[in-house]
């Protein structure tokens, strides 16, 4: 058992629990319950810190540092691991194959298994030996006597010096015992006069002239040796009808072309040998995006479709645009989208694409966008012309390699007839089934190129295992979802091949469709099952009730939680009471919530009437990445949700197509271009797109929920309307703790100081000033709310709950109304100065429901959520739902990305991706209404 006594992080209220070893240990509990705060804040907190604590104080400095948990003591704590959905990379070199390591065994397998192509005749390569090259020749014998060639001329080649007379090359080759030679297909002998007046710079000299018999083998071995010896690796045998050329080297014989030899750092893009120059192997490069030169496509060139040219600097270029487009009798009237594709290039390009703008422009030619763009570079010296270029650059896919990211030379080996970009690209499934084809004569001969393939092989597997056989190597780490990054992360654990470890898993179920979660579990119990324990924080039923160990934390959120309310096997929590409001505290809380949604004492009922939508938005030929040029109508307002196993195009449909391509028609630059579709029709009926997902609030603790949602303005001016307030002469802004005379000048308003440690973790203590109250002690005599009065310290560490409260006696509905929406969606137990920076993802989201919820003036807009119910227990959801409910109820259109069955069945309107991952995906399988949807056989939603 680990032991655990007294845990009081955050809001644990002095917990004890014994924790079996080697067994899967699933933890659950209402929303702020405090199970991170026991599973990550403390446990894997204390098991990483006594690790950490083995090593020197100079090794340490160099390793995360773990604060000391408040609890009273942990006995028996294996070393841990967490795996968590934050996906701290930023940067473009980290991708799928290099976070599992794949791409390190890639790189020394390849040389040792590709095959070799010469890029101009795309004949095979290989390094031949005089031994591979006398078998060939035997090999070809038949053949050739067939012909009535039997006899061969063993040559090599020799380059003549410049202007040396035949007759004095002749000489040498006799000095050197050589009588004849070959030119121009003509034998020569040396020993005769020489007929031709000038040599050409290479003559092949015939080392013997040979029947290809077996008797000859030994007399014919000796001939390949010398002349291989002084052709320096070269040899051809001379046919009257043929020249059978061969090489020793990575050189084509053929085309006398010679190539880079296969080693692991030309397998690498993060390896300079290996990267294309152009982009160094990031695989893209910032350059002018032609796109955003025409944001939206519906205008005409007559009415400004071209952005830039509505300009003062690219005024002529409109009037040089339309004089040139009637000339070439174009109309300028008809909207760019509907122009021909060859119209569209000549707008972009130019009458001469590739030829200099300038050099068109004195020839009175049209030089295109680009040439307009080409020609500001040139004045970029200019401040306001840069700022100018700024607006229209974007990452694109580099031009040399297309954003392959190795360069020419890798692209000379093939494994399976792909290049290596192309076996990058590859789906995880694809790409496993060309490795196993590959295991063929090389691997079962060298035992090195095994140990690397079943390496490779293995970790392909791990990622089939956890359901990603739809991710590809190339695939950007910062493009990865949270539940994605985190089964990347287990399955290089799984690689690793880990015992006697303490594995602390955030719901790794979360993007999972439930078609996969079975194989999760699989992965989850195989890891078990190597002698690891594993305490996995989840809300999936599938995995509560596979799990050998439950603990529930509860039974509310907040300080209503931070008990153990159960801790045993499932069938012990079945039997569980219902949950009912406690108020007594002890070491063990009766009553189970999740024993409530998992007998069915407590469910999310199915809406009776379902809202019909007002409108569509439709999205015409979407084809990136996956999509397989669908069109798509997304209904207008309505709940509607996007269903689909993990990896059959959601993300790419909503995020890439829709969402980008709607910020580029309202004439917002989308970061990293849109994604790919002909038009999308009905966005004028559209006043505003808005992501809500589930990206932090803030990086500073500057902020909180009560300066997030706006209600903080309305309590400072009541603490300024107070008797002693406007005595002193003090306004609201006086209470500010982020700026304004009120705050603490010694800690600007935080609260605590922080101590830097040379080798241990920064030190945060309370300010001895205010003592962690932010406020000068004169500011906090001020007192609202009568008797007893409280502080704006008190107020700031009241609960949302507790707010309402106080504030309802008070009568401010500014106050009370905003942070009652807040408790509705689950999180009343956030206090009012919570810093936003430590919350986790799905609360900063709800965060985000709300302050669209409050938020007045604004008319319809369409709302996208994705994945809501991230860390979000049975109860939560329902609440969730609810509050969803109440944004379509205010006009709004909600596009939700789920998996999660509850919120699926509670839609108005669904729209199902699939059938499945990857290639197999990418189609609209089903649409309509839940009921609909589950009527149709092809869909896995429908299904589940």
């Amino acid at each position: 058992m680990i032991e655990i006594r007294g845990a009081r992080q955050n809001n644990l209220k002095g917990v004890d629990l014994d924790l079996p070893l080697g067994k899967l240990n699933v933890i659950t509990g209402p929303s702020g319950s405090g199970k991170s705060s026991l599973a990550f804040d403390t446990l894997y907190a204390e098991g990483q810190r006594r690790y950490v604590e083995t090593f020197s104080p100079y090794t340490r400095q160099f390793l995360e540092r773990m604060d000391k948990p408040k609890v009273d003591e942990i006995r028996g704590i294996p070393p841990a691991i967490a795996i968590e959905q934050a996906n701290p990379v930023k940067t473009t070199r980290s991708t799928v194959g290099t976070i599992t390591e794949i791409n390190d065994y890639l790189k020394l397998l390849l040389p040792r298994v590709v095959q070799a192509f010469c890029p101009s005749c795309q004949r095979e390569i290989r390094p031949e030996t005089a031994g591979s090259i006398l078998d060939a020749l035997f090999a070809d014998a038949p053949e050739r006597r067939a012909l009535g060639g039997a006899t061969v001329l063993v040559s090599f080649a020799v380059p003549v010096p410049a202007k040396t007379p035949p007759p004095e090359f002749f000489e040498f080759l006799q000095q050197q015992g050589y009588l004849r030679v070959q030119i121009d297909g003509q034998v020569l002998r040396t020993d005769e006069p020489c007929p031709l007046r000038e040599l050409p710079p290479v003559v092949r000299v015939i080392q013997d002239r040979v029947r290809v018999v077996e008797e000859n083998r030994s007399r014919l071995s000796e001939a390949v040796e010398t002349a291989l010896r002084f052709g320096k690796g070269k040899i051809a045998f001379l046919l009257p009808d043929a020249v059978v050329p061969f090489s020793t080297g990575w050189h084509c014989a053929h085309c006398d072309v010679d190539i880079a030899a296969p080693t692991a750092g030309l397998f690498s893009f993060n390896h300079p040998v290996g990267a294309c120059p152009t982009c160094r192997g990031f695989g893209r490069t910032i350059t002018i995006d032609l796109d955003r030169a025409i944001p939206d496509r519906s205008l005409s060139l007559a009415q400004g479709a071209i952005k830039p040219f509505q300009t003062e600097n690219g005024a002529e270029c409109q009037r040089d645009l339309l004089k040139s487009a009637a000339a070439r009798k174009l109309n300028v009237k008809t909207p760019f989208a509907q122009l021909s594709e060859a119209d569209q290039r000549w707008v972009f390009f130019g009458e001469r694409p590739g030829e200099s703008g300038e050099e068109l422009w004195k020839e009175g030619l049209w030089y295109g966008v680009k040439g307009f763009f080409d020609w500001l570079e040139s004045k970029s010296y200019k401040m306001h012309v840069r700022v100018l270029l700024s607006r229209y650059r974007a990452y694109t896919p580099c031009a040399s390699c297309n954003g392959g990211r190795f360069q020419a030379a890798t692209l000379h080996f093939r494994l399976g007839g792909k290049t290596l970009p192309e076996l990058m690209a590859l789906s995880i499934g694809d790409l496993s089934g060309v490795l196993q084809a590959a295991r063929g004569r090389q691997a079962a001969a060298d035992a090195t190129t095994a140990l690397l393939l079943g390496e490779v092989r293995s970790r392909l597997s791990f990622l089939l295992e956890v359901g990603l056989d739809y991710l590809s190597l190339d695939r950007p780490t910062r493009t990865l979802s949270g539940g994605e990054i985190e089964r990347v992360n287990l399955t290089t654990c799984l690689g690793a091949s880990l015992v006697n470890t303490l594995f602390v898993l955030d719901e790794p179920s979360v993007g999972l469709h439930p078609r996969d979660t079975g194989r999760l579990i699989g992965v989850l119990k195989g890891l078990r099952d190597k002698g690891n324990t594993l305490l996995v924080v989840e809300h999936e039923e599938a995995v509560i009730r596979a799990a050998d160990h439950v603990i529930e934390i509860g039974p509310g959120r907040g300080d209503a939680g931070g008990h153990l309310v159960y801790s045993g096997p499932l069938e012990g929590l079945l039997r569980e009471p219902a949950k009912k409001t406690l108020k007594t505290a002890g070491p063990k809380i009766g009553g189970s919530l999740t024993a409530d949604y998992l007998t069915g004492r407590k469910s999310i009922p199915v809406p009776g009437h379902r809202k019909s939508p007002r409108g569509f938005l439709t999205v015409k030929g979407a084809s990136e990445h996956n999509l397989q040029d669908i069109d798509v109508d997304f209904p207008l307002g309505v709940f509607a949700c996007i269903s689909g196993v993990s990896g059959s195009g959601k993300s790419t449909l909503v995020h890439e197509v829709l969402f980008k391509n709607l910020q580029t028609a309202k004439g917002l630059a989308a970061e990293d271009g849109v994604g790919r579709c002909r038009a999308i029709l009905g966005h004028e009926s559209v006043e505003q797109v808005v992501m809500v997902d589930q990206s932090p609030l803030s990086r500073t603790p500057r902020s909180s929920p009560a300066v997030y949602l706006g209600v903080f303005d309305a309590i400072r001016e009541l603490f300024a309307c107070t008797p002693d307030a406007l005595a002193r002469g003090l306004t609201a802004s006086a209470f500010s703790f982020n700026a304004g005379t009120g705050r603490c000048e010694r800690c600007s308003g935080s609260g605590f100081e922080k101590i830097e440690m040379q080798f241990l973790s920064d030190v945060f203590v309370r300010c001895p000033e205010c003592d962690g109250k932010r406020y000068r002690p004169e500011l906090l005599e001020l007192l609202l709310g009568g008797d007893p009065g409280k502080s704006i310290h008190d107020v700031l560490s009241m609960t949302v709950t507790e707010a309402i409260g106080f504030f309802s006696r008070l009568g401010a509905s500014k106050v009370v109304e905003p942070l009652s929406v807040l408790e509705e969606v689950g999180l009343g137990y956030l206090t009012l100065g919570q810093p936003l920076n430590v919350l986790s993802g799905g609360e900063s989201q709800r965060l985000k429901l709300v302050e669209r919820l409050t938020r007045r003036g604004d008319g319809p807009a369409l709302l996208i959520f994705d994945e809501p119910t991230t860390g979000l227990h049975f109860d939560d959801v329902a609440l969730l739902i609810r509050a969803l409910n109440r944004l379509v109820d205010a006009g709004h259109s909600l596009l939700v990305i789920e998996h999660n069955l509850e919120v699926i069945k509670c839609a108005d309107y669904l729209l199902d991706l699939g059938p499945d991952a990857g290639a197999r995906g990418g189609r609209l399988v089903a649409e309509g209404t839940p009921e609909e949807v589950a009527r149709n056989e092809e869909s896995h939603t429908g299904r589940f």
